[in-house]
């Protein structure tokens, strides 16, 4: 998959982060970004929307952002998360569970660090070719 179809979807309550995350794959390449708010504004999108990638903040108003994580797994989707936090100790609870995230980065972070988990990842195809 090609990085100008790659989909990446963000999921923080920080709007001025997402911006700026968006700014930032953008500038290197990516080309489908979605920013959701919250986990909700996520699932309302969720049939109409398949990203390759999810950066998911773990503290989100409403439903959490390790809600929403064991809801997407629950429902089959393998979709790779990255998952951002500014509390190191939601992180490693979250590195104790099964829901399989391949990153944890702890805010703020480097932007070459991010870059370099997505470099690292095999991208989620929910529709392979046939």
């Amino acid at each position: 998959m090609r990085k100008e179809e790659f989909a990446i979807d963000i999921v923080d309550d920080d709007i001025s982060l997402c911006r700026a995350l968006a700014r930032l794959l953008k500038t290197a390449g990516f080309r489908d970004i979605g920013q959701f708010h919250s986990a909700e504004d996520f699932l309302s999108m969720s049939g109409r929307r398949r990203p390759s990638l999810l950066i998911l903040d773990l503290r989100l108003p409403g439903m959490s952002g390790m809600d929403l994580l064991e809801h997407v797994r629950s429902s089959g989707n393998r979709v790779p998360v990255i998952l951002i936090s500014s509390h190191d100790e939601e992180l490693i609870h979250a590195q104790d569970t099964d829901y399989h995230p391949v990153s944890f980065l702890l805010k703020p972070f480097e932007e070459e660090d991010l870059l370099s988990v997505i470099r690292g990842v095999e991208p989620y195809n929910p529709c392979p070719p046939a």
